[in-house]
């Protein structure tokens, strides 16, 4: 082959090869471009409108569930759902509505108080208190005791109750149980005062599906250390939990139970 036939062929080949890079370079492209636009399609996007829906909260699980609390308690359909972590701080004497029992034992006097801007109806609460100390389930068949409620009039002339039971915000509930940590969360009973942390009172546990047992574990919990009654622990897996078990931390494997009465 002549030099010039050899130079020739080496052009033609050269220019041969810059093609074919183009066409490859063209369709690697052409492919990048199409996988782009696949996985575009097959990434679903976040839904940007529309309702979400959450788990119910202890409140409205209430509403799903049959209560084992006497239906006078007090409960109203237009309670809040939620509190403040602070009132205004000023305890109001509250008037009890109904009677007591007539049921005889050793006379426990007892008076209500709820702090100010909760958004809590005070009677209803009053009323739900009542109920619960006057429940034949209650400490009155337990320990032989007959609860006596005083009036504010009663108290402005100088009659102190031998338990307080008080509704109050997270902070002052802090603040009354102190030195005792409550941390704005749990209730205590101190210095005679059952105090009632609003935060439970309106949002129960989860260890509760109904929010009315649970405020009726409340009361008789903290009632029932103003009659000296102490901390208990879960019997055994599966058996009512006793009154005095700290059921807002947990049930150890037995059932919420909110009564003095074990065979309510």
């Amino acid at each position: 082959m002549s030099l010039e036939r050899q130079r020739r062929l080496r052009r033609t080949l050269a220019v041969g090869a810059v093609l074919l890079l183009a066409l490859l370079w063209i369709a690697v492209k052409a492919l990048g471009s199409g996988d782009a636009k696949a996985a575009a399609a097959a990434t679903p996007r976040a839904a940007t409108t529309g309702p979400q829906t959450t788990a119910p909260s202890v409140t409205q699980r209430a509403t799903q569930s049959s209560s084992s609390s006497p239906s006078t308690s007090g409960s109203s359909s237009s309670e809040p759902t939620s509190v403040p972590e602070s009132g205004d701080g000023k305890l109001v004497a509250v008037a009890i509505p109904g009677a007591d029992t007539d049921r005889s034992g050793r006379r426990v006097t007892f008076s209500i108080d709820v702090e100010g801007g909760l958004g809590v109806d005070a009677a209803s609460f009053a009323a739900k208190a009542r109920a619960v100390l006057g429940d034949a389930r209650g400490w009155e068949t337990r320990l032989g005791v007959h609860f006596v409620a005083l009036s504010p009039q009663e108290r402005d002339a100088g009659a102190v109750a031998d338990i307080r039971i008080t509704l109050a915000s997270p902070h002052l509930t802090d603040q009354l149980c102190a030195p005792l940590q409550t941390e704005g969360k749990v209730s205590c009973n101190h210095n005679g005062r059952a105090v009632i942390n609003a935060m439970r009172w309106v949002d129960g546990v989860e260890y509760y599906q109904n929010l009315d047992d649970y405020r009726t574990y409340l009361i008789n919990h903290e009632v029932g250390h103003g009659l000296w009654q102490v901390h208990q622990t879960c019997p055994g897996p599966g058996q009512k939990a006793p009154i005095m078990q700290q059921q807002t931390l947990g049930l150890q494997g037995c059932t919420a139970w909110p009564w003095p009465q074990q065979n309510g």
